[in-house]
């Protein structure tokens, strides 16, 4: 067997259950380590740049309040009091001071002081007219009337001259009086400004803008020409942080902060692999790790997969060994298949038990009936019988004893007693001696067949008495009832007990005449040696029985007896004709009790006998009509039985109440006898053919209706669903669901 041949799943499935055992953690601890280590790595990486950025803004405050803090020394300063800044003499070392407070900043260019109602400015270059510094080519842009308006505020102002690159920041002197006197105007370059914001910046490449609160760009280092200044203001208008935002198509990282002294927004704009760069290669390098991980794990996982599925794939050649291709079918597996084949063996093993245990009593009760009636005519057949069925009897002598009970005694509510009888019977322990008791069926009786290791010659009576009385007193101790026991002759050999038999169906005729619970022997009825018509009168009784029986072999063997008697006594031939006269009427009588007078079609033919030769052919062939028809008549009681019985089984087999012993009741049957007679007419046991009308009507169901199949199943009359598509598909070798696919009309 080629196992490599079967395209089974198993190991496939054993694979990818270590994998997933192994994947769910390392699934959940990759997510987990990476999302954390990015997550992390990504708000570092953010928290750095907006930390820089902070930096610059800090920074800026910084310069700005140096500035302010520069113009309350020089409100201080007695160099720079009007007097004197104007002063022809001391206006020189006014103008040397201002150098010298100009030289304390890093980001001033030039610096101006105006006293309020003048129209002068004051620089470390010289004094300078409004209009003079209104035309020069820096701040020609504002104008005389907003510079005017702008040297007389009262507290800080900055303002942007666009086309000179230059940031023009007023402070009033002296700062945060209620009434300055006069405004310091510093020129701030805006490269200089850029300048401090790249130191700070270091190697992050991106655009720089820095927004007033009127939202001009006062700033910018542009390094990036599709970014344009007025997109970057839209999306950083209000916004502080980080966040990412998409223009010309391309995703950017932006960092804003705002400064709370000056007011402005500072916003850097750079590409986002370029801002998570770092991030990227960590990204890069956890990505490789758990791929590797993977690998190592699925390499593991083939590896355990195979060692678990070794012992399988062993274990299947076991059961599958001597076949020659093991078929497996689709969404079936080896270990499946060896569940199927151990199940299968079990219901198996569970059926051959329940049909040994439910055959062996019938086959028993069936020897022992073909026994009583003689059906068998080789004692090399009885022994192999015998053997084949585990039954013993004793070597020595042979009789039958019917135990007979009142009428009426079993009925519906007491149907099991009369098995409990024959149990009780058969499992009697006799010194010397074994007892099997049988059925029989049609009346309140059993037949008690009987060997003892004594030929029972000498003193044979009393150890006859001796047994059927221990079983009178077994039966009455164990269910009250006293039967009335008919005991026939004992004879050698077990060939000759059917007579043994017809001679104790003989016997209990005689029990009207005797009290209940008697016991009767044969060999106690009255016998005439010497009787008016010349034969016993034993004979006469076992020729009536044995019609009444069906018993041809018996009977015949009666009239011969009675004939030949006739032809030994020598008698006269009156006497001859009387005792013949006496058979026929025996014989009519006989055949009138039973029913079947209307066989009897020439009477008169009979009576006008020719010769004993004659007469002994014509009652010879009413012998033989008559034993056939006990014996039709009998199958013609099993057929209306049966069908009564077969008919009340098809409509009731759904129910799952349904039971051998509920149908046994429902008849009046004992449990036994019902058993045999369906083993008899069906062929089947009476669980074989319950589960077969229930297949049938899944099948039909199957097949015609669209039913959930559970339901099908219920109404079937099973409860346990799993068990009966287990038991369907051992049947017809597919489950339901295919079954229905398949014949689906």
């Amino acid at each position: 067997m080629a196992l490599t041949k079967l395209r089974s799943t198993l190991l496939y499935k054993y694979i990818i259950s270590y994998l997933l055992v192994f994947l769910v953690p390392f699934t959940v601890m990759s997510v987990v380590i990476y999302t954390n280590a990015v997550t992390s790595l990504r708000e570092e990486i953010e928290q750095s740049n907006i930390y820089n950025l902070e930096q610059v803004r800090n920074l800026t405050d910084e310069r700005l309040t140096e500035l302010v803090t520069l113009s309350a020394r020089m409100s201080l300063d007695p160099r720079l009091t009007p007097y004197m800044i104007s002063h022809p003499y001391y206006g020189g070392e006014a103008t040397d001071e201002l150098r010298k407070y100009r030289a304390n900043s890093a980001i001033v260019e030039e610096l101006f002081v105006y006293y309020k109602n003048q129209e002068t400015l004051y620089s470390t270059n010289g004094s300078y007219s409004i209009d003079a510094l209104v035309h020069s080519d820096q701040i020609q842009q504002l104008g005389r009337e907003h510079l005017l308006d702008d040297l007389h505020i009262d507290l800080p102002l900055i303002r942007t001259v666009y086309g000179e690159d230059l940031i023009v920041y007023f402070v009033p002197i002296a700062p945060n009086s209620e009434k300055p006197h006069g405004t310091v105007m510093f020129f701030i370059e805006e490269a200089t400004i850029i300048n401090m914001i790249r130191n700070l910046l270091g190697e992050i490449e991106g655009n720089v803008y820095i927004f007033n609160t009127d939202d001009q760009m006062i700033a910018s280092a542009v390094t990036d020409e599709l970014v344009q200044a007025a997109d970057v203001l839209s999306f950083s208008n209000g916004f502080t942080g980080v966040d990412t935002i998409q223009m010309q198509g391309n995703d950017y990282s932006m960092v804003s902060v705002e400064s709370k002294i000056s007011g402005w927004t500072f916003v850097t704009v750079m590409d986002q692999n370029q801002f998570f760069g770092k991030l990227n290669n960590v990204q890069v390098i956890m990505v490789s790790f758990l791929i590797v991980l993977f690998i190592v794990g699925l390499i593991l996982a083939v590896l355990f997969g195979k060692n678990q599925y070794k012992p399988i794939q062993d274990l299947f050649a076991i059961t599958h060994r001597g076949k020659k291709s093991p078929q497996l079918y689709r969404g079936e597996n080896e270990l499946e298949k060896i569940g199927t084949t151990f199940n299968t063996l079990y219901e198996d093993h569970e059926l051959l038990n329940e049909t040994i245990d439910l055959q062996k009593p019938f086959a028993r009760e069936q020897f022992l009936i073909r026994l009583l009636k003689g059906n068998y005519h080789d004692s090399v057949e009885i022994d192999s019988m015998m053997h084949t069925l585990n039954l013993s009897f004793r070597e020595g002598s042979y009789f039958v004893a019917i135990v007979q009970f009142e009428t009426g005694t079993f009925t519906e509510e007491t149907v099991q007693e009369k098995d409990t009888i024959v149990q009780i019977v058969s499992a009697l322990s006799l010194d010397h001696a074994t007892a099997h008791a049988v059925d029989l069926l049609y009346s309140d009786s059993i037949a008690v067949v009987i060997s003892t290791a004594d030929t029972l010659k000498n003193g044979g009576r009393a150890l006859k008495e001796q047994i059927v009385q221990l079983i009178q007193a077994e039966l009455e101790a164990a269910i009250v009832h006293v039967p009335t026991i008919g005991v026939g002759q004992h004879y050698e050999t077990k060939m000759k007990l059917n007579r043994s038999y017809i001679e104790a169906l003989a016997t209990i005729e005689y029990k009207f005449s005797t009290p209940q619970g008697s016991i009767l022997f044969f060999e106690d009825i009255e016998t005439e040696s010497n009787h008016l018509l010349g034969y016993l009168k034993e004979e006469q009784i076992k020729y009536v029985q044995s019609l009444k029986q069906g018993d041809q072999t018996v009977a015949s063997e009666m009239l011969h007896d009675m004939f030949e008697a006739l032809g030994s006594r020598g008698l006269s031939i009156n006497e001859i004709k009387c005792i013949c006269f006496d058979m026929i009427n025996t014989t009519l009588k006989t055949v009138s009790e039973l029913g079947f007078a209307n066989h009897l079609t020439d009477v008169n033919q009979l009576i006008e006998f020719k010769s004993m030769a004659q007469l002994r052919q014509q009652l010879q062939h009413i012998v033989d009509v008559i034993c056939n028809e006990v014996e039709q008549k009998k199958d013609s009681h099993n057929s209306r039985l049966r069908d009564d019985v077969l008919a009340f089984i098809q409509v009731n087999y759904r129910e799952y109440e349904i039971s051998l012993e509920s149908v046994a009741q429902q008849f009046h049957l004992s449990v036994s006898y019902l058993s045999r007679f369906i083993k008899e007419q069906t062929g089947e046991t009476f669980t074989q053919l319950i589960q077969n009308l229930r297949i049938r009507f899944v099948k039909g169901q199957l097949a015609e209706t669209n039913e959930p199949i559970k339901d099908i199943v219920v109404q079937a009359g099973y409860k346990d669903v799993a068990n009966f598509i287990r038991k369907f598909k051992k049947i017809e070798g597919v489950t339901p669901g295919q079954y229905r696919k398949v014949y689906r009309t």
